[in-house]
């Protein structure tokens, strides 16, 4: 019986129409030589402050149904407060259109069942930029804890690159065999994607509910948020809960607060060490 294709394979024609396997490195491959980067990042989970003041009150960031691996996950963004803005949303002063982010325990990092470079859900908008001799799986990370660091390391050398989406690797000083790392590198210095940040912010996936209390080190947000009454009383039994706030100004678009939001969780991890 034939030996199976191992994962990060796939199968070829011959020209003499016997089935051969073409057999190609992972990213998780190439990370394998990279020491973990200096510090862990928190975990991030941004959304629209509509959202998240539901999150906050009912008590735990909850899992749901993934299509892309048929199962109930829970997403984060390692590192970064990587956001999309509400769609077609005009300038119209509604707070709760505003962006904000929980900031979580790095020690969640250990209960990842995967991990990948990007949003894996916006694989299809990057699979044009990565060519098409590779797939989701070859970028996919497994569940090492330290595969951030490494990823870190490989690609940005340092965590505060990494926040401020400034990558240091070039694809040509990577070796052609490592397809998929050669494809991250271009992805990550790529401009035609437009400001997506979440192609090039690392992804973790959890298949349990996340209670707040003992997991969330901070809530980043606009002060209306922040000083809502039934938020404040949900955030005051959990000791240790930064709460970083933004101001806002007049009816501009949700999207204008975006970095606002960068720049306060920035302060928060410079903050804890984690970004120098």
């Amino acid at each position: 019986m034939p030996t199976p294709p191992r994962r990060g394979s796939s199968p070829c024609d011959s020209p003499c129409g016997l089935m051969l396997v073409r057999w190609r490195m992972s990213l998780a491959d190439y990370l394998a030589d990279f020491d973990p980067s200096g510090g862990t990042m928190h975990l991030m989970h941004s959304t629209a402050v509509g959202r998240g003041a539901q999150i906050i009150v009912q008590g735990e960031l909850r899992t749901r149904k993934c299509p892309e691996y048929d199962q109930e996950l829970l997403y984060l963004f390692y590192g970064r407060p990587a956001y999309k803005p509400l769609p077609g949303v005009a300038a119209n002063g509604i707070d709760e259109h505003l962006p904000m982010c929980l900031v979580i325990d790095p020690a969640l990092l250990h209960e990842a069942v995967r991990i990948l470079p990007f949003d894996s859900g916006g694989y299809a908008r990057y699979a044009s930029h990565t060519g098409p001799l590779l797939g989701r799986p070859d970028f996919e990370l497994g569940p090492g804890g330290e595969m951030p660091m490494r990823l870190v390391r490989a690609f940005y050398d340092t965590n505060r690159n990494y926040y401020m989406q400034s990558p240091t690797a070039d694809h040509r000083a990577i070796p052609i065999a490592h397809g998929a790392a050669r494809a991250f590198a271009r992805l990550t210095r790529d401009k035609s994607i437009g400001d997506d940040d979440r192609r090039s912010t690392i992804e973790i996936q959890i298949s349990r509910a996340v209670p707040l209390s003992g997991a969330l080190k901070a809530v980043v947000g606009p002060t209306t948020l922040l000083t809502d009454p039934q938020v404040t009383a949900a955030l005051d039994p959990l000791p240790g809960v930064a709460r970083v706030s933004y101001d806002t100004f007049g009816s501009q678009q949700p999207s204008a607060y975006t970095a606002l939001l960068y720049d306060r969780v920035a302060s928060f991890l410079t903050s804890e060490g984690v970004l120098s």
